[in-house]
């Protein structure tokens, strides 16, 4: 292994010092409890105590930058220098800033790092700014980062799509551990997180299966709770939080609280959440059945010793949503359908129509434990990780007020991870680790389109990060084994419908089936393979970076590639999965220029993936049960583009921001454009200050895009016009936030290219929504 080779460059039994010091606020010189204190490029960080002061201890000698913030709170950079067997000291005093450094656990090998020190591209969302626009999925808080975009098939159930991957090519996680939905499987499944009572939300654009698994090649999304950041950083007394929120353009409703309590070596946590919307509005009326719900709770208990520490919590996460129009791509919806050409009326539902839900349970069970500060030769601290999270759900159809379950889908994982973490010096720092997955799946009923599969998974990975002065060097390999043993495909319907010997086309004649759509028989398979990647980073000077990765992944194909058989009405396809597929190889060049200063903060990341057996839909001009037919064929893929966002203050206080994010996508051999790739898309914002007050304007625009799949409809480009303001202050314990959002001002029509449905509804229209939030420590 990479890390066993390095680790005997690491020294015995070396000497290291310690940084104390106090926060303050700035505004009256009172102490400022649970501000966090981060020690730049060693991955620690600590929580201040009620008296504002802090201790961090065991670090090797050098100079070191040290940061102290606090909601929307920060104090400059100051540089420390560390000797051996000595206590430096400096203090900070916190103001209101407009920008806050982000910090990432996900990015980064050694622990808690910034954004700008990270190899990977990443991006944060906290929990200031999510209370600032409360929204009710994951994939609405990220929509306007650079480089995301979200897929949808109705604001329920959306998604975050990074550089133009989706479904199993993006993982999302809840503290660094996949949640174990099916969100990834289909486009009316969804995450079923709710973001208000979040810690934040990272983005790690790019290639990260090294660290987190084979369905990373696109990216990561990591949403941190409270508890999660406690464990990292104790702290003594009580933490929390409270937010409420409301709006009319959907009338949502919704309301989180959470809290965690440290007596001595024990820790408590507790926390909840629900939140409802109704249909969404449009320029053109509302879209029916596009509801939701969601409610989600969550406690544990743990114990932090000097050196050993171990907790257990439970998640339970429940919610309801519509599925907008699902009941238009129903097989047996068609034979309800006027072929006549008799006239129907457009306002309302009929009393006969139908409905179809989505109706979602997920229960989690986690246990940590782990060591720190072991001081050995070869290890530092360790960590593993045990969840069972046991998810299903249930497609509700609803006719005549009358629920039945179309389909039942059953998704029971058991994940282990274990990180070791070396004893780190002023060259030298990285973890390795394993991780392993036993994924129990089933479904029954009309969208049952794969049969009963178990999946096992094991992965060996090693991350190495060397210092060089101005210079860095990251090294990395993760090897990876997928097993899928799968039971006999069930008889199911369309197998009788086959042997009848007609369907029809879109122009409604009738033809005859052909070979191809006779399911495949199915068999287990096994995939294994490699990863690695070399990155570099420069310090350019007067606060500048450069950062290059190479990357190689390589990804299994997922469950629904390769079983899948018939009318999935959530990808609008008749699909025809492919026993027979190989693994995926990316191979990956990211390039990325950085820049921070007191006037100028900015980022921007190119890259090139070329995709080899790349696996996608392709859609034939024949239709069953209203759904084009669809098979999963492999051909050779290259995603280029860039994301990019920068700020620049005006004067005084005023910042203005700009996002702006593009990726073209294409199969090699023909030069034909995947589907669903999302346009050229930005954001250009003012932040203007007036004491505890923050208005920003904002303008969120999107070009048009034709280049568009085989039968994929173009969608003309639009800009939106947005105004928040929000309204902070903070004390000793307390910090609040109260928000406005003022959406879509001047109602502009316009559809998601990556939605489902955007033949079908427009977004949302005009609308506004105020929310609360308070945070006390």
């Amino acid at each position: 292994m990479l890390a066993v080779g390095l680790f005997p460059v690491v020294a015995l039994g070396q000497t290291t010092g310690a940084i104390e010091g106090r926060v303050t606020l700035a505004s009256g010189g009172a102490p400022a409890h649970g501000a966090t204190v981060l020690v730049v490029g060693v991955g620690r960080a600590v929580v201040t105590d009620s008296e504002g002061q802090f201790v961090i201890a065991g670090l090797p000698p050098g100079v070191y930058d040290v940061v102290a913030q606090r909601e929307q709170m920060s104090a400059g950079f100051q540089s420390v220098t560390v000797t051996a067997d000595q206590v430096s000291t400096v203090d900070f005093a916190i103001v209101a800033v407009a920008f806050r450094d982000e910090v990432t656990v996900t990015a980064n090998a050694g622990g808690v790092a910034t954004a700008f020190e990270a190899f990977n591209a990443t991006s944060t969302v906290d929990a200031f700014e999510i209370a600032s626009n409360p929204v009710g999925t994951i994939g609405e808080a990220l929509a306007n980062e650079p480089g995301v975009a979200i897929r949808s098939f109705g604001p329920g159930n959306s998604r975050p799509i990074i550089r133009g991957f989706d479904g199993d090519r993006v993982l999302v996680m809840q503290d660094g551990v996949r949640t174990g939905d099916l969100s990834s499987q289909s486009g009316d499944h969804g995450v079923t997180i709710d973001p208000n009572g979040l810690e934040r939300i990272e983005i790690v654009r790019g290639p990260a299966t090294l660290l987190y698994g084979s369905n990373a090649v696109g990216g990561v999304v990591n949403a941190i709770t409270p508890a999660e950041g406690f464990r990292d950083s104790p702290f003594s007394g009580t933490r929390g939080r409270f937010s409420f929120d409301a709006g009319n353009a959907n009338d949502q409703a919704g309301t989180s609280a959470s809290m965690q309590h440290a007596e001595g070596d024990i820790l408590f946590w507790a926390g909840g959440g629900t939140r409802r919307t109704d249909d969404y509005s449009t320029p053109l009326g509302p879209v029916e059945n596009s509801a939701t719900r969601l409610s989600n709770g969550q406690a544990g208990v743990g114990f932090f010793g000097d050196r050993f520490f171990a907790s257990g919590g439970f998640t339970v996460d429940d919610g309801r949503y519509g599925v907008p129009f699902a009941s238009e791509f129903h097989g047996h919806h068609e034979e309800e359908e006027d072929h006549e050409g008799e006239e129907h009326e457009d306002e309302g539902h009929h009393e006969d129509e139908l409905m179809v839900d989505i109706a979602t349970d997920r229960r989690v069970g986690r246990f940590d434990f782990g060591m720190r500060d072991l001081g050995a030769r070869m290890l530092d601290s360790f960590r593993v990780v045990l969840n069972v999270i046991d998810y299903q759900h249930n497609e509700l159809e609803i006719e005549n007020g009358i629920e039945s379950i179309g389909t039942a889908f059953n998704n029971r994982s058991y994940v282990l991870r274990a990180d070791f973490t070396q004893p780190q010096t002023s060259r030298l720092s990285g973890r390795f680790g394993i991780w392993s997955q036993l994924r129990d799946y089933s479904a029954a009923g009309a969208e049952a389109l794969a049969p009963d599969t178990t999946q096992s998974a094991f992965a060996a990975f090693a991350h190495e990060e060397l210092s060089l002065g101005r210079y860095a060097l990251q090294f990395g390999g993760r090897v990876e084994r997928n097993d899928y043993s799968v039971a006999a495909r069930p008889e199911s319907d369309h197998d009788h419908e086959e042997e009848e010997g007609e369907h029809h086309d879109e122009e409604g004649e009738e033809h005859e089936d052909e070979d191809h759509l006779e399911p495949s028989d199915v068999r287990d398979r096994n995939f294994t393979g490699a990863s690695a990647s070399v990155g570099f980073r420069a310090d350019l000077g007067r606060g500048s970076a450069f950062v290059a990765n190479v990357t190689h992944s390589h990804r299994a194909p997922a469950l629904e590639e390769l079983y899948n058989f018939g009318p999935h009405v959530g990808n609008l396809a008749f699909e025809i999965g492919n026993p027979e597929l190989e693994a995926e190889a990316t191979t990956g060049l990211d390039v990325s220029f950085r820049h921070r200063s007191e006037n100028v903060r900015a980022t921007f990341n190119a890259y090139v993936y070329d995709i080899s057996n790349f696996v996608f839909l392709d859609f034939e001009d024949e239709f069953v049960d209203n759904l084009r037919v669809a098979d999963s064929l492999q051909g050779d893929s290259r995603f280029v583009g860039f994301d990019a966002e920068g700020s620049v203050r005006l004067g005084g206080s005023v910042w203005v921001e700009l996002g702006l994010g593009m990726v073209n996508a294409t199969l090699t051999e023909t030069d034909e454009p995947l589907p669903r790739i999302p346009p050229l898309r930005g954001r250009f914002s003012l932040n203007i200050p007036y004491g505890g007050l923050t208005v920003t304007p904002e303008m969120v625009f999107a070009a048009e895009q034709s280049d568009a799949f085989r039968g994929e409809t173009t969608t003309a480009g639009y800009t939106l016009v947005n105004l928040r303001a929000t309204y902070t202050w903070n004390s000793q314990h307390l910090a609040h936030t109260v928000s406005f959002t003022g959406y879509n001002l001047t109602d502009e029509l316009y559809r998601n290219h990556t939605s489902f449905i955007k033949d079908l509804a427009p977004e949302i229209g005009r609308g506004a929504k105020v929310g609360y939030s308070l945070r006390f420590f």
